[in-house]
């Protein structure tokens, strides 16, 4: 069996027994979040070729910026709105889970593969300029949040002021993640890597069915 076919397995696996264990049989797995997050972004990041410089200039980037972003947006309110994060995303410096930062690399990576995927479906053999690639590709990561933010508070991840989600949070998340994916096509760096779809796809099936059962 191919490497990344056993990897793809992992992966369903993993998200299955989250996704099952927490709805069906009650049991506390979503504080193993950071360690599922962890797992996840070794598996797709092993399948990433090649690795260069650049590549890893373009993660560490996001991964910081990531960060700063929800520190400051914490502290001032004035990014996303006003929120404060809970305990299941793990350890936290000033009031923010480390994990956060991976968070945003990873779902950047996997959106901008499946934008790929619909394009050449969409306009096969056809370059398409790379503002579109970004617009596109924030597009499904703004999907995979509104799922996420709708779950949050039941998932002790992260809390909104009066319990309501605002406009300015998903406006702003799509500002930056077309940031970050457009500094990626303007890198000119490759997107070849199978597992980057399937964990996608997983990850929205797991805040689906999240937001269904829990």
């Amino acid at each position: 069996m191919k490497k990344e076919n056993i990897a793809i397995i992992i992966l369903i696996i993993l998200y299955a027994v989250g996704l099952i264990g927490s709805t069906v049989f009650r049991i506390d797995l979503i504080k193993l979040t950071p360690i599922n997050l962890m797992i996840s972004a070794a598996i797709l990041f092993y399948f990433h070729q090649p690795k260069n410089a650049m590549f890893w200039i373009w993660t560490l980037g996001v991964f910081q910026a990531g960060y700063i972003l929800e520190l400051l947006g914490v502290t001032t309110g004035r990014i996303f709105g006003q929120y404060f994060y809970g305990n299941n995303l793990g350890f936290k410096i000033a009031d923010v889970p480390v994990i956060i930062g991976l968070n945003w690399v990873m779902l950047c990576y996997v959106s901008m593969h499946i934008c790929k995927i619909v394009l050449n479906k969409i306009v096969p053999n056809k370059n398409v300029h790379m503002m579109t690639k970004a617009a596109l590709g924030a597009l499904f990561m703004l999907i995979i949040d509104i799922f996420i933010e709708n779950i949050a508070p039941q998932l002790d991840f992260w809390y909104w002021k009066n319990n309501v989600v605002p406009i300015q949070n998903y406006t702003a998340w799509y500002i930056f993640s077309f940031a970050f994916i457009f500094i990626y096509h303007q890198l000119d760096l490759p997107l070849t890597n199978k597992i980057a779809p399937w964990l996608y796809g997983l990850q929205l099936a797991f805040f689906v069915g999240l937001n269904w059962l829990y």
